[in-house]
């Protein structure tokens, strides 16, 4: 992920453009197309439906926003890693294309990227559970499992007598889940690059001893 990334939100006047993907100052209007006589302040009545158009200095391509709900154009919460295996990173962003639109087939993209991830990561049992577990045997945090077990994707959900259980698919959940894959990736193939790449940049003498001293 970008450490230079800025979430693209109506109250700031600079951010990472969705189009252009740079960080760029914005030329900002704003809109309105009716008044709520129901809620007055100060003796005057509320503008709803307000539309902020903002429109990047660097591509001139236009991000919307209607009242507080951002509209256009899709956009992901999170950047994928760097380092996401590609079969997972289609996934990935096309979830994050729809999740303002259907968090819950966001959420069931996401569920399938992170079994495909596990797979890409040498775990192929049929039951996501035991994947997760055998990657915290190798480095995962096992907060990174509690945290997916909240969102249900390998917590147990059978459903007790008399009871209706429902999946909590909104946003806020997809960006979880998102959030969560990219830990995963970090922790289980950036990180373990980065320390390689470290150690190939050693001289060899140096190397050499690390050998001789490993035996």
């Amino acid at each position: 992920m970008s450490n230079n990334y800025i979430e693209p939100k109506k109250e700031l006047r600079a951010y990472t453009c969705p189009h252009c993907n740079t960080i760029s100052q914005m030329e900002i209007a704003n809109h309105y197309f009716e008044k709520d006589i129901r809620s007055i302040v100060k003796g005057a009545p509320v503008a709803v439906n307000q539309v902020f158009i903002h429109r990047c200095q660097c591509c001139g391509k236009k991000t919307i926003w209607i009242d507080n709900n951002y509209v256009y154009p899709d956009i992901v919460a999170e950047e994928a890693n760097q380092d996401m295996p590609e079969t997972v990173k289609q996934l990935y962003y096309e979830a994050g294309t729809i999740y303002n639109k259907s968090p819950r087939a966001a959420c069931a993209l996401l569920r399938l990227a992170i079994d495909r991830l596990c797979n890409e990561l040498g775990q192929t049992d049929k039951d996501i559970n035991k994947n997760i577990g055998a990657l915290v045997k190798k480095g995962l945090p096992q907060s990174v499992q509690q945290a997916l077990d909240v969102v249900r994707v390998v917590g147990n959900k059978a459903v007790h007598p008399g009871q209706i259980s429902f999946d909590v698919d909104d946003k806020g959940t997809a960006i979880m889940l998102m959030r969560l894959i990219n830990i995963i990736v970090e922790r289980m193939i950036s990180e373990p690059n980065e320390i390689n790449s470290l150690y190939q940049g050693l001289p060899e003498s140096v190397k050499e001893s690390i050998k001789n001293r490993d035996k």
